[in-house]
């Protein structure tokens, strides 16, 4: 028999729900009814999109409610400064380039301002749900899906606040002055943004 289904198994994955549970800012009340709701299979088609999460989250009594979480954006000036950030590092690069994110990405971010694990004031749920509480369990149960999707594709965080990978190797290229970063990139596969 299986165990119960994970969520954040990998670094992205976790870091994500650490920064949701650590907050301590309305969250921590509902996210464990939002993992339980999680692991039974409730959340369907859970779609993330730049500045944006929705999710169709099957109720108790199995009513099908639409579950919308905007989340904030990064501004253009901190996505150059992101962008500088990976620049400066040749392991960040070489991994973003082979497809990959280097979890110190998050450390060199935060040393010049730049916070890309959303905390939950980042985090704007709506829920057709009666629930008056923010976050109500149906989206909790998105934020611990979105744990998954982040395990997946960790780029999907960046995705979230706001840039697709093609456009932060871009931008990467652009600051650096190097044409050769988007020349490698095209060549990658899964390389959408």
């Amino acid at each position: 028999m299986a165990g119960p289904r994970r969520f954040g198994t990998t670094w992205w994955g976790k870091a994500w729900i650490d920064a949701l549970e650590g907050s301590g800012s309305g969250y921590e009340s509902r996210l464990p009814r939002g993992r339980t709701y999680a692991r039974r299979g409730a959340v369907r088609e859970i779609d993330l999109r730049p500045g944006h999460i929705a999710a169709r989250v099957v109720g108790s009594n199995g009513e099908l409610y639409q579950v919308d979480i905007a989340v904030k954006q990064l501004a253009p000036v901190e996505w150059e400064q992101v962008a500088d950030a990976i620049g400066a590092r040749a392991a960040h690069l070489a991994a973003l380039l082979d497809g990959e994110l280097d979890p110190g990405v998050v450390d060199d971010a935060e040393a010049v301002d730049v916070r890309l694990l959303p905390r939950p004031a980042d985090l704007r749920p709506d829920c057709e749900c009666p629930d008056w509480a923010e976050p109500c369990k149906h989206a909790a149960a998105v934020c611990y899906v979105a744990a998954e999707e982040l395990d997946r594709n960790p780029f999907s965080l960046f995705l979230l606040r706001g840039i697709g990978r093609d456009e932060l190797i871009e931008l990467v290229r652009t600051r650096r002055g190097d044409p050769t970063a988007t020349d490698i990139a095209a060549d990658e596969p899964g390389t959408d943004s």
